[in-house]
């Protein structure tokens, strides 16, 4: 297996406050699909923040074997991509991360076609964002971060507000993005979503336990 991230003895408060998160200790490897679960302010979150680089831990080390590119999805019920008027193909395309106003070659467009027949979009992609459901705009979402082709894909529960069936398509989507070989860490408090984990984690206070993706968390 390939290290790709180390956590280590990670603390983190704000503004010297009684400590979020204390001493963890975890490897990400090349590939793993991660469930991270945990009591309501148990800091989820604030371990995806320390991911992805937006808070420094206030004591320990976070260590890359190279320079990793992240791919985030938040929950579905923000909705900064419906602030503005924009169809499904122009969200999408945004992930490539051209320019403003940069036109889109041919291989961009031939890129944004196969993302999103990949989502099942293709029929949706001349309609506005704002008149989506909410399971299709979790998808538009994983869409335009997965054309940007990221090293490692985190979901902070991207199921919530969306329907059952919704969330199953979704799920099945997820899994196959794993199938791709995409690291994935996947955020839940519900443990049917995490059936497709190879690991799970748990945040306690005394740091991060490592479960049996079959017992009970």
């Amino acid at each position: 297996m390939e290290e790709i991230i180390s956590l280590n003895n990670i603390s983190f408060s704000y503004d010297n406050s009684s400590e979020i998160l204390y001493n963890l200790n975890l490897v990400i490897n090349k590939g793993d699909f991660i469930g991270v679960v945990g009591e309501n302010g148990s800091g989820k979150s604030t371990l995806l923040k320390l991911l992805l680089g937006v808070v420094k831990p206030t004591s320990g080390e976070i260590s890359f074997s190279k320079k990793i590119k992240f791919g985030y999805v938040n929950q579905t019920t923000s909705t900064e991509e419906g602030a503005f008027p924009a169809t499904v193909y122009e969200v999408v395309s945004i992930g490539l991360n051209k320019k403003p106003f940069h036109f889109l070659n041919k291989n961009d467009k031939k890129r944004i076609d196969e993302t999103l027949e990949l989502f099942n979009l293709t029929n949706l992609k001349n309609k506005s964002i704002n008149s989506l459901s909410g399971g299709q705009m979790q998808k538009v979402k994983i869409a335009k971060v997965l054309i940007s082709n990221p090293d490692i894909i985190i979901l902070d529960e991207p199921t919530t507000g969306i329907d059952c069936g919704s969330s199953m398509v979704l799920l099945e989507l997820i899994n196959h993005l794993h199938a791709m070989r995409k690291t994935i860490i996947f955020v839940s408090h519900k443990k049917e979503e995490l059936k497709y984990c190879n690991r799970i984690i748990k945040l306690k206070p005394e740091g991060i336990e490592e479960v049996d993706v079959n017992g009970s968390f």
